[in-house]
């Protein structure tokens, strides 16, 4: 009978004070949209959290103006981006690294291989379809011997892609290019008739219009496949292509997938360098995230404790306030596509000092307005009140000091910066708004007026 009574006591209650309850369904209602974000979409782990493979490579602009450094930094960035993406590496990021301005960094969280990285990034991935004018030679030297040791300027030497177990053929092509990597609309993995690996491709409507007429006018000659100055192959025309064809060569199928995307996500306006290679293994990962963790739920336990203890009632307020800041933090880097990194950790960390920080001004405010001889309910809405003012300068002040880590800091220090805004900007809302209501349900439950529970003798 007893629980029914209280039961009836908190509908009344609800009842009378609907501004309250809707409040408390709005922290309910939020709560519960993180939690189902977070299921859905889980933090991605950073490279010294997950190991994985991080470059810092270097585009050879050295002779080009600033202008166009810039420019083609940019179409490197992209291209990169798109090569990325196509392997699936959703997780990796691509930015401007250092003050050079021809500098990139590049990193793979959960990637074990940097070699294949290493061929992937590096190949420019330039196509060209050359007619062959004569070939093949074993060396350059016998094809420079037709000439008397001089090049005709309409035609280009080029040899076949090494082999281990073939010799590379030398041959003389028309320097004009019938097809270019530009004029590709798709290029994808295939198999031929023999089931071996080939690329096929896809021309667009103006490039096949003249591949057609060229092939249909030059069946039976040679023609020689280049990819970034190299011989795939070199077949004979049998008929008229159109608009799909084919690139075969001796390779497995991921050589032929690496080509393929390099095909598709077109060809770098300029060669890169590896200037820096770093390789975090997994296990020296998975250590920085277990202390992390450790640091980080061993600070928020003395914290809560510390809290208990000297704030009593008003202490768990303030750690039910700060487990809800931690929810709604990883819920925005979440959703964000954040990656989090071990200086992202720090920054949570510090969000947590920040958030007690918040919770103690709060709680002094209330306690000076009760010795002031306030009623529990005049001290709470004053308290929380005049502490806001202060809360917000405190908050803004450090938002800017993030802001210029992130303008001017490193890809570590804007990670920093980045979480520790997220984190003050919902410490705001749950040392202020989740810690009132916390309150108001408190004084709401007590039948007649009592002093709150706040430490005070």
């Amino acid at each position: 009978m007893e629980l029914f009574k209280n039961f009836d006591f908190l509908v009344k209650k609800c009842a009378t004070n609907r501004a309250l309850l809707l409040k408390t369904l709005l922290i309910l209602v939020t709560t519960a949209a993180c939690i189902l974000a977070i299921v859905r979409h889980p933090l991605h782990l950073g490279l010294d959290l997950r190991g994985g493979v991080s470059l810092i490579l270097r585009v050879k602009t050295e002779q080009l103006l600033p202008a166009q450094q810039s420019e083609i930094l940019e179409q490197t960035q992209q291209i990169i981006e798109r090569r990325i993406n196509a392997f699936g590496l959703s997780e990796a990021t691509v930015q401007p690294y250092g003050s050079h301005g021809n500098e990139l960094l590049v990193q793979f969280p959960g990637v074990s291989d940097p070699a294949h990285v290493r061929t992937v990034l590096q190949a420019r991935g330039v196509l060209e379809w050359h007619s062959v004018e004569s070939g093949p030679y074993k060396n350059a030297q016998d094809a420079f011997a037709l000439y008397g040791g001089t090049m005709p300027s309409n035609q280009t030497l080029a040899k076949t892609k090494d082999l281990a177990n073939q010799a590379s053929l030398w041959y003389l092509l028309d320097s004009q290019a019938l097809v270019r990597g530009t004029d590709l609309s798709d290029a994808h993995v295939a198999y031929d008739n023999a089931n071996r690996p080939v690329v096929a491709f896809h021309l667009t409507r103006a490039a096949a219009t003249r591949f057609e007429h060229y092939t249909q006018e030059n069946v039976g000659r040679q023609c020689a496949i280049l990819v970034d100055q190299q011989i795939l192959s070199a077949p004979v025309i049998g008929g008229a292509i159109g608009d799909t064809g084919q690139i075969s060569g001796h390779w497995t199928y991921e050589e032929a997938k690496d080509l393929a995307v390099s095909l598709r996500s077109g060809a770098l306006p300029a060669s890169i360098d590896i200037e820096q290679e770093q390789t975090v293994g997994a296990s020296l990962g998975a250590d920085s995230l277990r202390h992390g963790l450790q640091a980080g739920i061993a600070g928020v336990a003395a914290v809560v404790t510390a809290m208990l203890l000297y704030y009593r009632g008003a202490g768990a307020n303030a750690a039910l306030a700060l487990l809800l800041n931690g929810v709604f933090l990883m819920t925005a880097l979440a959703c964000f596509g954040a990656v989090l990194t071990l200086p992202g950790i720090a920054g949570a960390i510090l969000t947590i000092g920040m958030a007690v920080d918040s919770n103690v001004l709060i709680f002094e405010r209330i306690r000076e307005e009760l010795r002031a001889g306030k009623s529990a309910t005049a001290a709470l809405a004053a308290g929380f009140s005049k502490a806001f003012a202060t809360l917000l300068d405190t908050h803004v002040t450090t938002v800017v000091s993030c802001i210029f880590l992130f303008l001017f800091g490193t890809p570590m220090l804007q990670g920093f910066a980045t979480t520790l805004v997220i984190g003050l900007i919902t410490n705001l809302f749950t040392s202020v708004f989740v810690s009132r209501v916390a309150f108001d349900w408190e004084l709401s439950r007590r039948k007649r007026p009592a002093a709150l529970s706040i430490g005070m003798a």
